[in-house]
């Protein structure tokens, strides 16, 4: 009798564990059986991926997942991720209404490296949960991920397919003064901090050029890595 019990008992927890796995791997799962593709857009600052994602996100009637815009929402007071910021670089980071200083906080961040790693490390920790949280919620076939660190998070890992979207380091620097409103020294501390393009190149599926200029050549460029899905 207790030799059923303990077989029965020993079954139970093999089928518990199982369900456990199931349920943790579920998105992993999906992707693998083609289910949902997922595509992962990264590049540095000024390149002009947040354009490609949109265009890819429009092609193919996708979810599209911005990190940066997780992170707003994220950043926002009493949130977990915001408490873990302001332990680490203090109150004087904070406007006068206790928002983060987001101005304030990104010159410090690429001017500082062991600040920069530390919260490169509580970015991983909780914005790329909150990423894969939306991937496992979205019923569609197709999920965007645009992702400055989608390497280093690791989020690569999640992807069907991954590119990288590049362009001249002039033209990069005079899009990060136009849309974040500074000087161009500061603009190239920014640019300078982070990898540069064969860090990327190395690192995903596909290349996409994005200098402005001819948009029927651009979107060509875009359909054609498309098709590989």
């Amino acid at each position: 009798m207790s030799s059923k019990l303990d077989r029965s008992l020993y079954l139970s927890l093999i089928i518990i564990a199982i369900l456990k796995f199931l349920v943790y791997n579920y998105f992993e799962i999906i992707i693998r059986n083609g289910y949902m593709k997922i595509i992962g857009i990264t590049g540095s600052s000024g390149s002009g991926k947040s354009t490609i994602s949109k265009i890819i996100a429009d092609e193919l009637n996708a979810k599209l997942i911005i990190a940066d815009e997780v992170v707003k929402i994220m950043q926002k007071p009493n949130e977990k991720y915001y408490k873990k910021i302001v332990k680490l670089v203090g109150k004087d980071y904070l406007d006068e209404k206790g928002y983060l200083n987001r101005t304030k906080l990104a010159n410090l961040i690429f001017e500082d490296a062991k600040i920069r790693n530390k919260l490169n490390k509580l970015t991983n920790k909780y914005v790329v949960s909150e990423i894969k949280a939306q991937v496992k919620s979205s019923n569609l076939e197709y999920v965007i991920i645009d992702a400055p660190l989608l390497i280093e998070s690791k989020l690569n890992k999640i992807c069907n397919l991954t590119i990288v979207v590049i362009a001249d380091y002039d033209t990069k620097i005079e899009r990060i003064c136009t849309r974040d409103e500074i000087e161009k020294d500061m603009a190239k501390v920014r640019l300078n901090a982070q990898p540069n393009d064969d860090f990327y190149k190395e690192n995903v599926d596909y290349v996409i050029e994005n200098n402005g200029g001819d948009y029927d050549k651009l979107l060509g460029r875009i359909r054609t890595i498309l098709q590989q899905l």
